[in-house]
């Protein structure tokens, strides 16, 4: 893969990122404040949620394309910034800014996964009591 191409490529979808944000910006300034009911309302709230959503993701690969063009500056495109293989023609054709091969992406999501869900167990250690339960501790002798 040719670094120049490469490098072509992370800044058209860079432009393209910059002009989509500035678009919604400007999407939000110029929207009418007028008589709407609840379901316009509503409507109008779960768009700028989506439009925030997709800014974030927006920002975030706009970040990453950044970073991708520093390591063609610095030599290091194309290494995992985990184990320090090369990563994969394919993967990098697909999404330019990847930072992580194929394996090191994949743990990386089984973490992600695996704490998510360990956030969400610790609910579940609390072992609920009834009434009768807290009366007979009560009446227990110490």
């Amino acid at each position: 893969m040719e670094i120049e191409k490469v490098k072509e490529i992370l800044l058209e979808k860079r432009a393209s990122i910059l002009e989509s944000l500035e678009n919604s910006s400007k999407e939000d300034l110029n929207k009418k404040d007028g008589v709407e009911d609840a379901a316009d309302i509503v409507t109008a709230e779960l768009n700028r949620e989506t439009v925030y959503k997709l800014s974030q993701a927006e920002k975030e690969t706009l970040f990453l394309i950044d970073i991708a063009l520093k390591k063609i500056e610095n030599g290091t495109y194309g290494i995992c910034e985990e184990c320090g293989v090369q990563i994969g023609e394919k993967r990098l054709e697909a999404i330019p800014w990847v930072r992580l091969c194929i394996d090191c992406s994949q743990n990386e999501e089984t973490l992600k996964a695996f704490s998510t869900s360990n956030e969400d167990l610790s609910y579940y250690h609390i072992i609920p009591t009834t009434f009768e339960e807290e009366e007979e501790k009560k009446n227990l002798p110490e």
